[in-house]
């Protein structure tokens, strides 16, 4: 599945599939005496009203702080309450200290990992097979309502993992990704400490520095759907 970008502006867009048909919306809202706010809103095709499905509250201007959706269990789940939910680094971790991909546990108990890629955009995997799950790039649509336009896509293959997990540590992912390096590749500040090639997913092997937290602890995380 393709998801386009218009406008291509991450913070601020919606996502449509190839058809024309709006999936997610993507809102940030700034606020002078409260911090900034991600909603990520799945578009109602039956009333004007979407369905919120998770916040991102931004410790600085590229640092997620607090999640909540949902999807989580406990205070993860307290949709509006600023200050109150799941601490981003403990569900969106990573296992090296200089690398800037990140690993989360899906609904399915599946460890995924995300990484920046060297020239555009973002690759999801599974942690341990590498088997790709998504990417963002862009492309120039030969069919469909895009046909014939260059947009930025996520491309979603099949998978166990609810597509709305997708979305949300994507969205935290390429947020950052922009605001740090502009969509351009600096290689000293984005070189991968993990052994693995620069496109391929990656083990999770142990390492020095900040390691996230235990598989086992996170899957927790996550409630029934």
């Amino acid at each position: 599945m393709d998801l386009y970008f218009v406008p291509n502006d991450i913070e601020y867009t919606t996502l449509f599939s190839a058809n024309g048909v709006p999936h997610y919306r993507i809102r940030t809202l700034v606020n002078n005496k409260g911090p900034r706010v991600t909603l990520i809103l799945r578009p109602s095709q039956e009333s004007s009203f979407d369905t919120l499905i998770a916040e991102i509250e931004w410790k600085d201007w590229d640092t997620p702080g607090i999640i909540r959706s949902p999807l989580f269990s406990g205070a993860g789940q307290e949709m509006g309450m600023a200050g109150v939910g799941l601490k981003a680094v403990r569900y969106l971790y990573k296992r090296h200290r200089f690398s800037p991909s990140r690993y989360f546990v899906g609904d399915d108990a599946i460890e995924y990992r995300w990484k920046m890629m060297k020239e555009h955009g973002c690759m999801l995997t599974q942690a341990d097979t590498r088997a790709e799950v998504a990417c963002s790039m862009n492309v120039l649509s030969s069919e469909g309502f895009f046909a014939g336009e260059n947009k930025e896509v996520l491309r979603i293959q099949p998978c166990s993992v609810d597509i709305d997990l997708i979305i949300l540590t994507f969205v935290m992912m390429e947020i950052k990704r922009r605001r740090k390096y502009g969509g351009t590749f600096v290689e000293e500040a984005l070189h991968d400490e993990e052994p693995q090639g620069e496109c391929d997913g990656g083990g999770s092997g142990e390492g020095e520095g900040d390691v996230g937290a235990d598989v086992g602890e996170v899957s927790t995380m996550v409630g029934e759907l």
